[in-house]
C-alpha cells in the first residue's frame, strides 16, 4: 500500500507570524495601560495574556496549516490534467479524508475511461487508500470514498539499496549495478526503482537500464527529461538515450549506438509510395519524408558546408524514382548541374527564371482548384510535383533588384516586393491541396517561416550543423535539441514520426563534386541515374506532362545566362498585369492602407475586422492554417484563424476562407 504524500512544506513559519504579531500586540498594550494608569499590577497579566495567545495561536495555526496540506498536494498533483477548481475534504481518520469533493473545469474529458483512470492514480497514491470515484458529469464534480480502514499507519524503510546482482556476474558487472543504482537514485530520487541492468554479454559497460518511479507531473517537462539524461551521461560510461513510458510511470535508458558519419543511398530500400528517403537514425533505420497533408512543405536549414545540398540531392532523387517532377530552382547557379539534362527535373538558376516558375506553378495550383470547384478532379487526384527553392534569400534580393529596374522603367509599376513574392506566400498556404509540395533551403532560422501560417505549412524540418539555444527554441521549442550536434557533415535534426531526431543525411555525392567523388560514389550515381531514366521513360509514355505549366522554362535555354537584364525582362511572361492590380488596389483605400489576402498577413499586423457587425481596426497575434474533414457535410474547406487584440486589450479568434481579402493599415513613410 502507498503511504500518503509526505512532500515537505517550508511554508508552516509564515503561519506563526500573525498570532506572535497579536501576542506582541496585547503586551504592548498591557504596558501602555500600566504607564498610564499607574497601576504596575497589570502589566505581568497583560505579559502573560499575550504569551497565551501568541502560543496557543501559533499552535492552531499550525496545526490547521498542516491539515490542510494533504489537499493542497493533491490539488497541485492535479494540476496538469484535472486542472481541479475546488476540493472540499470532508471528516478525517488518522489525518485522511474519508471524503473528497472535486469540482472540475468543462473541457476535461470525464467521458475518457483513461483520463478518469489517471486521475484515481494520483488520488490513490497521494492519499496512500483505494479510492472509489464518483463522476457526477452534470455538476463537474468527482466524489471520491477513501478506504481510511487499510491504511495501517506504519512507514517501514531501509537504507539497504535493492539488490539487482545476479549470480553470474562479473565483479565490475556487480560494482556497475551497485553504481547504477545509486546513480538513479541521486537522479530521480530515493523512490525511484531500479528493475534491471543489461550488459552485452561479458562487456562491463551497461547497456540498458529499466526505472519506474513514483506517479509525478515532472516527466512530463522536456527540461527535466533533457536533465536526467544528461547526468546519467556524466555519471555512467557511454552516451545515453531515453524511452518515457508516461501510463506505467516507466523509463528505459539505452547506451546510444555509434552514429554512422559515411551512408550512402540505400540503393537497397524499397521505394514506397510518397516516401523520400533522406537519411539514417543512429539505428541505421531509413528516414522518409512522407509526402501529404501532415507535413505538406519542408524547411531545410543549414550553413555552407552542413550538408544541406546534399540533403536536397536526395529529395530529388527519392521523388524521380517515384516518377515525382521535379522544379528545381539554385540561385546559386553550380550546386545541381549534374540534373539540369534529366528529364523530369527543371533546373533553374537565373532570378528571372525562378520568379516565371513561382507564377507558373501558382496559377497551376489555382487550376487544380478550379478543377476541383467544378468537380471535374477531387482532392488528391492531381500528379505531384515538387517545387525546391534553395538559398531563399540570395534569390530574394536579386528578384528584388529586378523589380527596382522594372519599376524605373514602367512608372505604373507599384510595389514594394516582386509580385512573385506574394504568390510563393500563396503557395506555402494553399499549394498542398493541389498536390504541390514545396522545400525551401535557407542558411538559418527565421521568424518569416517559422510563424504564423507557415510554421503550419512547414512541419517538414531540418536543421543541420549545431544549433544555438535560440535556434533550437525557433526550430524544436526545446532550447537544447540539436545543440550538441558533433561537427560532422550531414549530421542533423529532423522532423520523424517520433518527432525530432538525430540523423546522419546520407552521402549522394554527383561528379560535379570532383576529387569528393569517389569509385563508390560514381556506381551509385550510375544506378540512381539508371532508375531516374526508367521513370522518365515510363512517364514519357504517358499522355499528360505534369510540367506542361511551366511553358519555355522546360527548354534547355531557360538555364542559359540571359545577356542582359533588360533583355531578360522582356523575354519574361507579362507580370504587369499583376502590378496594375495591386496599384488599383491601393488607389482604392487610403494612403496608409492597403487591401490584402489573408495568406499576406503575419503577427503585428494591423486589421479591419468585423466583429458582430462593426468593423474594429486590430492586431493580430497569430495565425493557424487549417483544413476540415472531407467527409463533413458541413466542411469549408482550407481555412485560417487569426489570434488578435483590440485597442481595448480584448482578445479574440476570427476564422478566415484562404480567398478573403482584408484591409490592413500600414505606416504612410512605407
Amino acid at each position: 500500500m502507498a503511504t500518503p504524500s509526505t512532500t515537505a512544506d517550508t511554508t508552516e513559519g509564515p503561519q506563526t507570524v500573525t498570532p506572535v504579531l497579536y501576542g506582541v500586540g496585547l503586551a504592548m498594550i498591557s504596558y501602555a495601560a500600566s504607564s498610564l494608569l499607574d497601576t504596575p499590577a497589570i502589566l505581568p497579566w497583560g505579559l502573560l495574556a499575550g504569551a497565551l495567545v501568541a502560543i496557543v495561536g501559533s499552535a492552531a495555526a499550525v496545526l490547521s496549516h498542516r491539515r490542510k496540506r494533504l489537499v493542497r498536494d493533491l490539488h497541485h498533483a492535479l494540476a496538469t490534467g484535472l486542472r481541479p477548481t475546488k476540493i472540499k475534504a470532508g471528516r478525517r481518520v488518522q489525518g485522511i479524508p474519508t471524503r473528497l469533493t472535486i469540482s472540475y473545469p468543462a473541457d476535461f474529458p470525464d467521458r475518457d475511461e483513461k483520463s478518469r483512470a489517471e486521475v484515481r492514480k494520483i488520488i490513490a497514491t497521494r492519499l496512500g487508500a483505494p479510492v472509489s470515484a464518483t463522476w457526477r458529469t452534470n455538476r463537474r464534480q468527482l466524489l471520491c470514498d477513501i478506504d481510511v480502514t487499510a491504511l495501517t499507519g506504519d512507514i517501514v524503510e531501509s537504507d539497504t539499496p535493492v539488490d539487482v546482482a545476479h549470480a553470474d556476474d562479473t565483479p565490475e558487472q556487480s560494482r556497475l549495478r551497485t553504481r547504477t543504482t545509486d546513480v538513479v537514485h541521486a537522479i530521480m530520487g530515493p523512490n525511484a526503482s531500479v528493475a534491471d541492468v543489461g550488459f552485452d554479454g561479458d562487456s562491463d559497460t551497461p547497456t540498458r537500464v529499466e526505472v519506474t518511479y513514483p506517479t509525478t507531473s515532472k516527466d512530463l517537462s522536456a527540461g527535466y527529461r533533457s536533465r536526467v539524461v544528461l547526468q546519467l551521461d556524466s555519471k555512467l560510461p557511454g552516451t545515453w538515450r531515453d524511452t518515457w513510458d508516461f501510463e506505467n510511470d516507466r523509463v528505459t535508458f539505452e547506451l546510444r549506438p555509434p552514429f554512422p558519419t559515411n551512408v550512402r543511398y540505400p540503393l537497397l530500400h524499397k521505394a514506397r509510395l510518397n516516401e523520400l528517403p533522406y537519411s539514417v537514425t543512429e539505428n541505421n533505420s531509413i528516414v522518409s519524408w512522407k509526402l501529404g497533408s501532415k507535413n505538406p512543405h519542408c524547411l531545410v536549414v543549414g550553413p555552407t558546408g552542413s550538408g544541406k545540398t546534399v540533403f536536397i540531392r536526395n529529395l530529388v532523387v527519392g521523388a524521380r524514382v517515384l516518377g515525382v517532377p521535379v522544379v528545381l530552382c539554385d540561385p546559386k547557379m553550380t550546386e545541381y548541374l549534374d540534373f539540369q539534362d534529366m528529364e523530369g527535373v527543371t533546373v533553374l538558376t537565373e532570378a528571372e527564371n525562378i520568379a516565371a516558375a513561382i507564377r507558373a506553378t501558382h496559377d497551376e495550383m489555382m487550376d487544380r482548384y478550379d478543377r476541383i470547384k467544378r468537380r471535374q478532379a477531387q482532392k488528391g487526384g492531381f500528379a505531384k510535383v515538387l517545387f525546391i527553392l534553395d538559398e531563399f534569400y540570395i534569390f530574394k534580393e536579386a528578384v528584388q533588384e529586378i523589380w527596382q529596374e522594372m519599376k524605373a522603367e514602367n512608372k505604373q509599376l507599384k510595389g514594394r516586393e516582386h509580385p512573385c513574392l506574394s504568390l510563393w506566400r500563396r503557395l506555402v498556404v494553399l499549394a498542398r491541396t493541389a498536390g504541390i509540395h514545396l522545400v525551401l533551403g535557407i542558411q538559418r532560422p527565421d521568424a518569416e517561416f517559422l510563424t504564423g501560417l507557415a510554421r503550419d505549412s512547414f512541419r517538414m524540418r531540418v536543421s543541420l550543423d549545431r544549433s544555438t539555444p535560440e535556434t533550437a527554441m525557433m526550430m524544436w521549442g526545446d532550447r537544447k535539441m540539436g545543440t550538441d550536434l558533433p561537427n560532422v557533415q550531414g549530421r542533423a535534426v529532423a522532423t520523424t514520426d517520433q518527432g525530432p531526431q538525430y540523423v546522419q543525411v546520407n552521402r549522394l555525392l554527383t561528379p560535379e563534386d570532383g576529387s569528393d567523388f569517389d569509385q563508390v560514389d560514381a556506381q551509385v550515381w550510375e544506378q540512381l541515374v539508371s532508375r531516374m531514366t526508367a521513370q522518365a521513360e515510363q512517364h514519357a509514355n504517358t499522355q499528360e506532362d505534369p510540367l506542361a505549366f511551366l511553358g519555355r522554362l522546360k527548354r534547355a535555354e531557360a538555364y542559359a545566362v540571359p545577356p542582359g537584364r533588360a533583355a531578360a525582362i522582356e523575354q519574361l511572361p507579362p507580370i504587369e498585369h499583376v502590378a496594375q492590380a495591386e496599384a488599383a488596389a491601393a488607389a482604392a483605400v487610403s494612403a496608409d492602407e492597403e487591401e490584402v489576402g489573408v495568406y499576406d498577413l503575419e503577427p503585428r499586423d494591423q486589421v479591419l475586422l468585423d466583429l458582430d457587425g462593426d468593423d474594429v481596426w486590430v492586431e493580430i497575434q497569430d495565425l493557424h492554417f487549417g483544413e476540415d474533414d472531407d467527409e463533413d457535410p458541413d466542411a469549408t474547406g482550407e481555412w485560417i484563424e487569426v489570434d488578435y487584440i483590440d485597442d481595448r486589450g480584448a482578445t479574440g479568434t476570427r476564422r478566415l476562407d484562404v480567398d478573403d481579402v482584408v484591409q490592413r493599415r500600414t505606416p504612410v513613410a512605407a
